[in-house]
């Protein structure tokens, strides 16, 4: 942890100290940090303990901005999304669709069998997928590509996405699957595309009819396409990069999306409205209210969807693992992670894509959620992006 770090939670916990925090220390923070907005949310299993819109749809160079509402304004959750993965990977195990620990070859056509290039007698299965030890790596110069915009991700087939990406040497690690974990958004889209052969439809529609509905949240404000929110663009979120110098550079390693640049701004980009052809991975959007109806499910075991009791335990158990990155405050579960924050433990998700910065995180004992959905950006990974971390933190 660097000193530049420590500095900045030091910085942001001089504010926490209100319990709970002004409005308007929230608010001080946020701009600072230069996130436009943010909906927070705090919950038990019951109820909803705090809700609290901080903030804009749109940076400060605007006049006209929409502020921020946690039950209408729709952000888009980021990886996130993976929570709904395991979810929907165990309801296969429950169905007796899946098993967790055999070659996942077995539930892939013939003409999509994957292996390991540099390991093909390990045998890579679901929990690998779901904890990130399949082998598979970022491979960055082929998933800026999946970048597309509107909602062009429909256009192509997750299976044609995840056999060009795993055709490339690079998007391996020069490891075996097994125990050591390394974080990749197209193992959960592997992950996915499984589920949806199980399932006979396609993992948006899973997604809507076995999770989302089943849970009361509302399908015509809730989903991957941005087409669901025809009539209501007004409350989606928008995205915008703060720090005009990386335009150049965004531009060229995502050359299937347009960025541009705000007229009267020199300081700020914007992110036009976009999709990730490995949607599962990172694009469910939904406010911070409906995703409230999904963390206090979890809180109470997902016993509305998940049915057998040992489901849950077997979704957060952690495989034996070690960080290929060094990222050893993490520890994977099945689509959930495990993280530590100056000592304390919490399960859940954090998640990033250009102009959105989201976390939902549960403390250990799983009787207390906390939802944060923002319109900042980490993307360029500088002191700007540590800024934005901290402040969520």
């Amino acid at each position: 942890m660097t000193i530049f770090w420590l500095l900045l939670v030091a910085q942001v916990a001089a504010h926490a100290l209100e319990c709970p925090p002004r409005t308007t220390s929230i608010q001080r923070l946020l701009d600072e940090a230069f996130i436009p907005g943010a909906a927070l949310m705090v919950v038990n299993s019951t109820d909803v303990i705090y809700e609290q819109g901080i903030g804009y749809h749109t940076p400060p160079i605007f006049t006209n901005r929409r502020p921020v509402d946690p039950s209408t304004s729709i952000f888009l959750l980021a990886s996130i999304s993976k929570t709904f993965v395991g979810v929907a990977a165990m309801q296969m195990v429950e169905s007796n669709r899946l098993k967790l620990d055999v070659d996942i070859n077995q539930y892939l056509a013939p003409q999509m069998k994957v292996t390991h290039p540099h390991y093909p007698n390990k045998t890579i299965t679901m929990r690998n997928l779901l904890s990130h030890s399949s082998g598979i790596r970022q491979n960055i110069e082929e998933e800026y590509k999946l970048y597309v915009p509107g909602d062009d991700f429909a256009k192509r087939n997750l299976s044609d996405v995840i056999k060009m990406y795993l055709s490339h040497e690079n998007s391996w690690l020069p490891v075996p699957p097994g125990n050591l974990t390394y974080y990749s958004n197209i193992g959960t889209g592997l992950a996915a595309h499984i589920i949806e052969r199980l399932a006979g439809i396609s993992f948006e529609e899973y997604v809507r009819e076995k999770i989302l509905k089943p849970l009361g949240i509302d399908t015509n404000n809730a989903g991957y396409r941005l087409s669901i929110f025809e009539n209501n663009q007004i409350n989606l979120v928008e995205h915008f990069v703060y720090n005009a110098s990386w335009f150049d550079l965004f531009q060229k390693m995502s050359p299937n999306y347009n960025f541009s640049r705000v007229e009267n701004s020199s300081d700020w980009f914007q992110a036009p409205p976009f999709s990730f052809t490995i949607y599962p991975a990172g694009m469910l959007r939904m406010s911070a209210h409906s995703l409230s109806q999904f963390l206090r499910s979890f809180l109470n075991n997902f016993r509305s969807i998940l049915h057998q009791p040992h489901s849950i335990h077997e979704m957060l158990s952690i495989p034996p693992q070690m960080s290929y990155v060094n990222m050893s405050d993490v520890e994977f579960s099945l689509g959930w992670y495990w993280q530590t924050f100056r000592g304390r433990r919490f399960i859940g998700h954090d998640g990033s894509l250009p102009g959105v910065r989201t976390s939902m995180m549960a403390n250990e004992k799983r009787n207390l959620g906390v939802i944060i959905l923002t319109n900042g950006d980490i993307i360029q990974n500088d002191h700007h992006a540590e800024k934005v971390k901290a402040t969520i933190v």
